[in-house]
């Protein structure tokens, strides 16, 4: 069952329950009253043990790359290691970011560019992992066959300064074409609008998915794929602030635990994914879910999902041009990849793939 909190939705409600006192007779002996002790610790230590930590996990949109927290939700993972996770929709991340940094979340599922804008301005952000790149396809009009034909082509992103926009800029550097001089970059919207936008003649292309194109089928060319031309945009992140994981080192490590296993359960349960994103996505169309298994299970979300560290410093080169502040901002001090590490160096993620 969803529910709205403000922009928020939330996937499910309750309190986290307590024990406040336990069941016994009235001691009369103090040799009586030692026995029962003596008893009881044991079912005191694992009640204390068993008390799920509450935490709350924001994520900015509903798409395939939310599939481990989906799977860790519904397959009670989170449970498993002793917390209660409360997923929460977020309409965006300039909405999810001041969420995070007041207390509403503990972690935070989105862009990783406002949480380095959020860094530039003094909050303490902290990355804790990847989903894996997003798998950009620069997509044109069918006449637009070639590279060369760019040349004069007018390119729509979501907007200037977002993902794609970064993303579209590193290819046509690739490719050998300048964004001022060869190629005009426009905002053109949501996914739906781009496409819709490249099938009225308003642009020549725009970057989107496999997935997202077979969701709004229209006529397109597959031009290129921005990760075989080697460009990478690791646009989404798991997200903290510094003074949670000071405080609970211990939380964010057991959720780490649960996010690498929910990500091998999905690498080796193809109907466990499809029927996740069949509920999550609201879609029994058989081809779609076989393509975003394969391409985000399978393909995209990386066994061990640290963020690389190469791509933060282009993200970071890429802000810097609008926001010289980002200068500033250390890439030791917002990403942290420890948890991961040791559960690489304890052998905890192989053993998940035993």
């Amino acid at each position: 069952m969803l529910k709205y909190f403000g922009q928020f939705r939330s996937s499910e409600n309750g309190a986290l329950r307590t024990i406040t006192s336990y069941p016994g007779a009235r001691i009369r002996s103090g040799f009586a009253a030692l026995c029962v002790i003596v008893l009881m610790v044991p079912l005191l230590i694992s009640t204390v043990c068993a008390v799920e930590v509450p935490l709350r996990m924001g994520f900015t949109a509903i798409t395939q790359n939310v599939l481990p927290f989906w799977i860790a939700k519904e397959e009670k993972l989170f449970e498993k290691y002793n917390l209660r996770v409360e997923l929460i929709y977020i309409q965006s991340a300039g909405i999810g970011v001041p969420a995070l940094i007041g207390g509403d979340f503990q972690l935070l599922l989105g862009g990783v560019t406002n949480a380095l804008q959020a860094a530039s301005m003094g909050a303490r952000m902290v990355i804790l992992a990847t989903l894996g790149p997003t798998q950009w396809i620069l997509y044109t009009r069918p006449e637009i066959k070639e590279i060369s034909q760019l040349k004069g082509a007018i390119l729509g992103v979501n907007r200037v300064g977002a993902l794609d926009y970064y993303a579209l800029r590193r290819l046509l550097q690739i490719l050998d074409l300048s964004p001022n001089r060869d190629v005009k970059i426009v905002p053109a919207g949501a996914p739906l609008d781009r496409f819709l936008a490249i099938q009225n003649g308003l642009i020549h292309g725009a970057l989107e998915t496999d997935v997202s194109l077979a969701r709004n089928p229209i006529k397109v060319n597959r031009l290129v794929d921005l990760a075989k031309a080697g460009v990478q945009d690791h646009g989404s992140a798991l997200i903290t602030t510094a003074s949670y994981l000071q405080s609970r080192p211990d939380v964010i490590d057991q959720f780490v635990r649960a996010f690498a296993e929910a990500i091998a359960l999905a690498k080796r349960n193809k109907e466990l994914v499809k029927k996740g994103y069949s509920k999550y996505l609201r879609t029994n169309d058989e081809a779609l879910l076989e393509l975003a298994y394969r391409t985000y299970a399978l393909e995209t979300v990386p066994k061990i999902p640290v963020f690389p560290v190469e791509v933060l410093k282009n993200v970071l080169a890429d802000l810097a041009e609008g926001n010289p502040k980002i200068k500033e901002v250390g890439i030791e001090a917002v990403l942290n990849n420890t948890f991961l590490q040791r559960l690489v160096d304890s052998g905890f993620i192989d053993r998940l793939y035993r």
